[in-house]
């Protein structure tokens, strides 16, 4: 039986958290990925931005997820610690679009201007 998309979604987010190369499994050879930051294409493209960011990581609150059709849209706090020292928390709002059983479109919204501001 194929999965719905919530649960692909929850297993890009599980199999990201477990920091293994599991969460490659639901997602699409071209997916894209579009935020305010970066924009990437290609599986391999968006894996070397994971790997960046992960790290910084310092914790993750979901705070919605809803699925609509072929979509799962979510609102979650992240805490990320930033090359100062200072952990800034970003409220995003993430889309991901999923065709068969795998995430095909990403795109992330949020107020990038207090990353951007550390990052410099």
């Amino acid at each position: 039986m194929e999965k719905t998309p919530m649960e692909v979604f929850q297993a890009f987010g599980q199999g990201l958290m477990s920091g293994t190369d599991v969460w490659k499994d639901v997602v699409s050879q071209d997916v894209t990925f579009t935020g305010p930051v970066d924009q990437v294409n290609g599986l391999e493209a968006f894996a070397k931005l994971n790997e960046g960011f992960m790290p910084m990581m310092r914790g993750m609150e979901m705070q919605k997820a809803v699925e609509s059709g072929n979509f799962v849209i979510t609102q979650v706090i992240i805490k990320v610690a930033m090359p100062s020292g200072k952990t800034i928390e970003l409220d995003m709002n993430e889309w991901y679009e999923i065709v068969d059983g795998k995430i095909q479109d990403i795109k992330i919204y949020y107020d990038a201007e207090e990353f951007r501001k550390e990052l410099n």
